[in-house]
C-alpha cells in the first residue's frame, strides 16, 4: 500500500458523515503531519489528498481545504533547501567547460561494420540535455514539437501535470535540437539501451569533463546561461524566471536551482543561432575565421556550413 493510499485509508473514515467541515480539515492536516516519514512526503499527500476530498464529497465548503495546507511545514523544506545547498556549496562552471559541453554534438565515432562516423550517444544526450534544461528521464520516452525558433514544445513533463503552457526555451535552435533528438532516439532503439546505461555512461562522460558534474547539474548550467549569459527575464524575479524556465509547478521549487550554479571566467554568449543557410559563401568565411575553424579555398557552401554545424 501506498503512503497515498494509506492517508486515503484513513481520509474514507469521513465519507458520508455530516461532520464540522473544519474539524475534519483539521484531523486530516494533523494525520498527515504526524506520520513518522520525510517533509517532502508529508507535502505531497497535503496536496495529492485533496481531489480524494473533493471527488467524495467529504467537505462541503471547498475553502476549509486551505486548512489542510501547512504553512510551517513549506517553511521548513524550504529552509532545509536552502540550508543544503550552503551545505554543498554553489558549482563553478568555467566558459571554457561550457564550449567544451557544446561541442559534444560533434563527438563522433568510426562505425568499423558501416564504415561510417556515428554520434557518441552519451556526448548526444549530454548536449541536449544542457541545451533544453530537461531532465534525463524527460528525453527518453518523450515527443516534441516545434513552437517557434528557440522554442519546443514537450509531451510530458515530470513531477506534475500536462499543462498547455508548458514549454522550452532552448539555447540552441528548435530545428537542430529536435534534429539532434530524434538521432538520439534511434541510436536508443536500435542498441535497445536502457535508462540505468545511459545514466551511467552520461556521468563517465561529465567526470572526464569536470569532476561534480552530473545530469541534473546540466539543468541548473541551462538556467544560469540563461540568467547570467542571456540574461532571459531579466525584469522578472529569479524565482519566477526560474519557474517559468523549468516548468516548475511553483516558485518555491525552484529557490534550490537559484544561485546553485555560476558561470565563471569571461561572459560571453558563445552559442551562435544564426542560419548558416541563409549567408553567402563569403559570410561564412568570416564566420569561420572569427571562430579559428580552419577551411580551404576550395570547399563548397555545403562543407563550409558543416565545418560550422559538425
Amino acid at each position: 500500500m501506498s503512503k497515498l493510499d494509506y492517508v486515503k485509508n484513513y481520509v474514507s473514515q469521513f465519507i458520508g458523515k455530516k461532520l464540522d467541515d473544519r474539524d475534519v480539515a483539521i484531523k486530516i492536516r494533523d494525520f498527515i503531519l504526524n506520520l513518522d516519514i520525510k517533509d517532502n512526503t508529508k507535502k505531497y499527500l497535503l496536496v495529492n489528498i485533496k481531489p480524494f476530498i473533493k471527488d467524495n464529497k467529504m467537505i462541503s465548503n471547498t475553502e476549509y481545504l486551505d486548512i489542510i495546507n501547512s504553512r510551517e511545514l513549506y517553511v521548513n523544506i524550504i529552509n532545509n533547501s536552502n540550508k543544503k545547498r550552503e551545505d554543498k556549496g554553489v558549482i563553478g562552471v568555467d566558459m571554457n567547460i561550457v564550449e567544451k559541453l557544446l561541442k559534444l554534438k560533434c563527438n563522433k565515432k568510426l562505425n568499423p561494420i558501416t564504415g561510417y562516423y556515428e554520434y557518441d550517444k552519451y556526448s548526444l544526450y549530454i548536449y541536449l540535455l544542457f541545451t533544453s534544461g530537461l531532465r534525463t528521464n524527460e528525453i527518453t520516452e518523450n515527443d516534441f514539437s516545434i513552437v517557434d525558433k528557440n522554442t519546443i514544445k514537450p509531451k510530458r513533463i515530470s513531477k506534475k501535470e500536462y499543462d498547455e503552457t508548458d514549454v522550452i526555451k532552448l539555447l540552441i535552435p528548435s530545428s537542430e535540437w529536435i534534429t539532434l533528438f530524434n538521432t538520439l532516439q534511434n541510436i536508443i532503439k536500435d542498441e535497445k539501451l536502457t535508462q540505468s546505461t545511459l545514466s551511467s555512461g552520461i556521468t563517465r562522460k561529465l567526470k572526464s569533463i569536470q569532476t561534480g558534474l552530473t545530469g541534473h547539474t546540466l539543468r541548473k548550467l541551462f538556467l544560469a546561461y540563461h540568467l547570467q549569459i542571456k540574461k532571459t527575464d531579466a525584469d522578472k524575479l529569479p524565482s519566477v524566471a526560474t519557474k517559468k524556465l523549468l516548468n516548475h509547478t511553483n516558485e518555491n521549487s525552484s529557490l534550490y536551482y537559484n544561485g546553485a550554479v555560476k558561470i565563471t571566467g569571461e561572459l560571453k554568449d558563445v552559442i551562435d543561432n544564426r542560419d548558416f543557410t541563409k549567408m553567402k559563401v563569403a559570410e561564412l568565411k568570416d564566420v569561420l575565421k572569427s571562430k579559428n575553424i580552419s577551411y580551404t579555398s576550395k570547399m563548397k557552401k555545403t562543407e563550409l556550413i558543416k565545418l560550422l554545424t559538425c
